[in-house]
């Protein structure tokens, strides 16, 4: 038997608080985004907080992309590959880097391995080709952690 966590329940309604956001036929934007909240603080143990949360200026349902994300990745705080795949979809919630960070900004993709490089070379060549480079790759070359990979290349996500 596993005994881990694989999506939370506060996860599933942050997602269908975004899809209905998007406009698809599942419920009330609203409603998914206060389960959410409230399944995060039951997780948590701090169920009993929740109406005074909710109230709070910046945490009452507005409808914005940038409060739902914010929420989702207040919630998912031990998933943090999760949370950092939602903030570099979306842009949110606005992260600084540290002042120990390598870049001054947050990396993008996990760089690939030296075994999968000396494995793999003509495939590896063929994939950082794709990439696109950013202000921050110029010396680390495609395989950068601050390249886009395809999903982001166009966009101003998340910068």
């Amino acid at each position: 038997m596993l005994k881990a966590r694989l999506i939370s329940y506060a996860e599933v309604c942050f997602i269908l608080a975004e899809a209905a956001q998007k406009g698809w036929s599942v419920g009330s934007q609203q409603e998914w985004y206060e389960k959410g909240v409230e399944a995060s603080f039951n997780t948590w143990g701090i169920g009993n907080q929740y109406s005074n949360y909710i109230a709070n200026d910046g945490v009452a349902y507005d409808g914005s992309l940038e409060q739902l994300i914010t929420q989702k990745w207040i919630a998912n705080w031990t998933v943090a590959h999760e949370s950092w795949c939602d903030w570099r979809r979306t842009g949110y919630p606005d992260l600084s880097v540290g002042t120990m960070g390598l870049r001054t900004a947050m990396p993008l993709r996990y760089q690939y391995g030296g075994n999968e490089i000396a494995r793999n070379f003509d495939n590896y060549s063929q994939a950082i080709s794709g990439y696109q480079q950013t202000a921050f790759t110029e010396q680390d070359g495609n395989d950068s952690s601050w390249s886009k990979f395809w999903l982001l290349q166009g966009t101003n996500l998340p910068y």
